[in-house]
């Protein structure tokens, strides 16, 4: 979920049934979470979406790129990719940037204001690295996060690449124990150059690195994903605390609150907000992102059980 130029807001992802072909979706809400217009299709789901200075739409996700315009119409163009696309960022320029992996290697891609690829690297090994985030940062360069994989460790580290603008390498670090679920769930860079990461290593551990990749500070977060930094130097983040509320054996229930929670620039918690939602679900806090107008938006992946149970449902997995 990313927020608009216009307030709105663009949420991507996958529209289908529990038994079925699967689709894609993108939706466009207006800034009191109406939906305005989506637009679907067969096809692997949207893995990240974005808007370009220009109001374009572009989604990304296993089967490529997908342009839209401010309205929702898809466009044409000759926007190809080879690989796995994981994220998406509008750029200065207009252009946007996208990050993924080509199956062996980790893959960047960028791409003007008028839709011309400008170049396409590659980094890694060549044994399952791959990208899960991409952001531009003040120079216009890159930062990166992914995984390398280790096969001699069973497992992949938590891997940050600084890019610059053309996507040369200025430096890289990895992170934390070998795992298959460790990744970064929150990067950005502050004026100067320093660089905050934030990686899921069983707990939420946040790194600090300065202009060339030297670590300046460290600390666990008494968190979980997704979360965002804030501008007083605290965090944000979304979570779902559930409780048992079984209409039939079937299929459990289980009744899912959601709350935003802020922690301080010390890392103590200074307020939970209990939002007034309750409902059956399946899925939990997915993204959160903070409002033009100093507020917060939550991304919850929810489904709400018809009251006569039917087996397989032909329901979709909505969000709230």
């Amino acid at each position: 979920m990313v927020q608009t130029a216009d307030g709105g807001y663009l949420i991507g992802g996958e529209v289908r049934p529990w038994r079925g072909e699967q689709s894609y979706g993108v939706f466009k809400l207006d800034g009191d979470g109406s939906v305005v217009w989506n637009a679907n299709g067969r096809g692997p789901p949207v893995s990240s979406v974005a808007e370009t200075a220009g109001g374009t739409v572009v989604a990304v996700g296993e089967s490529g790129v997908l342009l839209l315009d401010p309205a929702g119409n898809i466009l044409d163009g000759d926007v190809e990719a080879d690989g796995i696309l994981q994220s998406v960022v509008g750029t200065a320029d207009g252009g946007f940037a996208v990050a993924g992996t080509t199956g062996e290697d980790l893959l960047v891609l960028k791409w003007d204001r008028d839709q011309t690829q400008e170049w396409q690297k590659t980094y890694g090994t060549g044994d399952q690295d791959s990208a899960r985030a991409v952001i531009q940062t003040s120079d216009g360069g890159y930062l990166v996060s992914g995984t390398t994989y280790l096969p001699n460790r069973n497992g992949s580290d938590v891997w940050l690449l600084r890019l610059d603008a053309v996507g040369d390498l200025l430096w890289e670090a990895t992170l934390g124990s070998p795992s298959q679920y460790n990744h970064v769930v929150f990067m950005d860079e502050a004026p100067g150059g320093e660089c905050t990461v934030v990686y899921n290593n069983v707990t939420l551990e946040e790194v600090v690195f300065d202009r060339d990749g030297n670590v300046i500070g460290e600390r666990t977060l008494n968190a979980s994903a997704p979360i965002i930094k804030t501008a007083d130097e605290g965090y944000v983040f979304g979570t779902v605390t559930y409780h048992s509320a079984s209409r039939f054996l079937i299929l459990p229930a289980r009744v899912g609150v959601p709350h935003i929670i802020k922690l301080n620039a010390d890392g103590l918690r200074e307020w939970d907000t209990k939002l007034n939602a309750t409902f059956e679900l399946i899925g939990d806090a997915v993204s959160v992102t903070q409002t033009a107008n100093g507020g917060y938006a939550l991304l919850v992946n929810r489904h709400d059980y018809p009251e006569e149970p039917r087996w397989p449902s032909t329901r979709n997995f909505p969000f709230w």
